[in-house]
């Protein structure tokens, strides 16, 4: 086979008269090479061959070169139709040159050889509205034909039978070792879901922040309504503590009014008897005034105590350790028995009212219920934490029983006999309800004995 072909070669390379060439391939010194190889015919005028030149080139070397460009062709080709993005490239003129298999994906067309101003139409490219066809100008690959560099350009690839992409494009021109421009390449990246993601996540952003409008409309109109009604609730339980402070007051003086009466009365009784009256009634008219007296105390802690919280002032400077100083001083305190500041008091921005009531009635109660005559000791000392004061006040009496902690700071309780003790049971009620109207908290640590 290889003979007739090499035959009908010759046959009718001898019929044209024309130069015939081939390649050759021959082992010389053990090497693989490859001749170029010109055989020309010369005739006469009748067309006669009466000589053939021939001539062999060794092209072993052109030859390895011509396959290792191949080699290396197939691999960049290879290795640009496996790349995600899409890369077109162009020569000087505008002929496409290089247009990789993402780029025929992302069109839907094979490259052509087409003019620029043909680019968009042919290829379906599109701005980023996805509505107006984008102008020659604008086109990535020609504006870096232009020499510009394209960085991050936004568009889109709508074509007639495939799904629109949104594409980001970044390009250069190609410049060769002499500086000259032969040509430009743009790489398209599909953000396409990208795209998406971010239209859907503004969608629901949108839909939040209309439901959050909407929500905060209706709080709002809402909190207008409870305003208006905690506003009628305010100026009502205003009044009723107005009218309450009223009624307090007029009723404590109605009652005081009577006790005083009958204090007088028993005061008057016994003048008037006075040589007839034996020790027993005297001790009981002592016991009825006492009791008077007990009532009237009783009335004036329930009114202090039911205005607790209730009459505001003005928070101001207020230096502890002078108004302790001040309480002191007010204070029936026996000759002998002590009371101590340990350390400096500080100054509080605070309404002075409650917290003289709070160290008043702490210290009132203290030193009532001292049995340790001219020996009682009362410490009053502070410790600064974090965002408050802490406040003690310590005595060295006989102590309260644990089941009793709670029980003191309720109206009308004590812990010893009135007639023992004169006490209304109302001062640590105060103590508590002040502490608390201020945001604190009282509690009380105690060993018997």
């Amino acid at each position: 086979l290889l003979a007739s072909a090499l035959a009908e070669r010759y046959k009718s390379w001898l019929e044209g008269k024309k130069t015939l060439s081939y390649e050759e391939y021959f082992i010389l010194a053990g090497e693989n090479t490859c001749w170029l190889t010109n055989l020309h015919p010369l005739a006469t005028s009748t067309g006669r061959i009466y000589r053939i030149i021939a001539t062999s080139l060794n092209i072993t070397q052109r030859k390895i070169a011509e396959t290792e460009l191949d080699r290396e062709k197939k691999f960049l080709q290879a290795l640009l139709d496996n790349l995600s993005d899409g890369i077109v490239a162009c020569d000087k003129e505008g002929i496409l040159t290089l247009f990789n298999q993402a780029s025929k994906d992302f069109h839907g067309l094979p490259q052509q050889a087409i003019p620029a101003e043909e680019w968009a139409k042919y290829y379906d490219l599109y701005l980023p509205d996805g509505k107006t066809l984008m102008p020659q100008a604008e086109i990535p690959l020609f504006c870096a034909l232009q020499g510009k560099s394209v960085r991050d350009v936004e568009m889109m690839i709508i074509p007639q039978n495939g799904e629109p992409r949104t594409l980001l494009a970044n390009g250069d021109p190609i410049i060769d070792s002499k500086g000259e421009k032969i040509g430009a390449i743009v790489a398209m990246r599909d953000i396409t879901e990208r795209k998406q993601a971010q239209q859907a996540l503004a969608q629901i952003n949108a839909q939040l922040n209309q439901e959050l409008e909407q929500r905060v409309e209706e709080r709002t109109a809402q909190l207008k309504q409870l305003n208006t009604m905690l506003l009628a609730a305010t100026t009502t339980l205003e009044k009723r503590n107005q009218e309450l402070d009223q009624f307090a007051y007029v009723a404590s003086h109605d009652l005081k009014a009577p006790l005083r009466a009958i204090a007088n009365l028993s005061a008057w009784i016994e003048e008037d008897l006075e040589d007839k009256l034996d020790e027993d009634t005297r001790h009981k008219m002592n016991l009825l005034r006492g009791r008077v007296h007990r009532l009237e105390n009783l009335i004036n802690g329930l009114l202090t105590y039911s205005r607790v919280g209730r009459l505001k002032s003005t928070p101001q400077e207020v230096d502890v350790q002078v108004m302790l100083g001040e309480i002191i001083n007010s204070l029936d305190i026996p000759a002998n028995f002590t009371i101590n500041i340990l350390g400096e008091m500080p100054t509080l921005v605070t309404e002075l009212l409650p917290l003289q009531q709070v160290f008043t009635n702490l210290l009132s109660n203290a030193i009532k219920h001292s049995e340790c005559g001219d020996d009682g000791k009362i410490t009053i000392a502070v410790k600064e934490l974090d965002d408050y004061y802490e406040f003690t006040v310590s005595d060295n009496g006989k102590g309260i029983e644990p089941q009793y902690h709670e029980r003191i700071f309720t109206v009308f309780q004590t812990l010893e006999a009135r007639d023992t003790k004169e006490s209304t049971g109302i001062g640590l009620a105060i103590v508590k309800k002040a502490v608390e109207n201020q945001g604190g908290k009282i509690t009380i640590e105690s060993e018997v004995g």
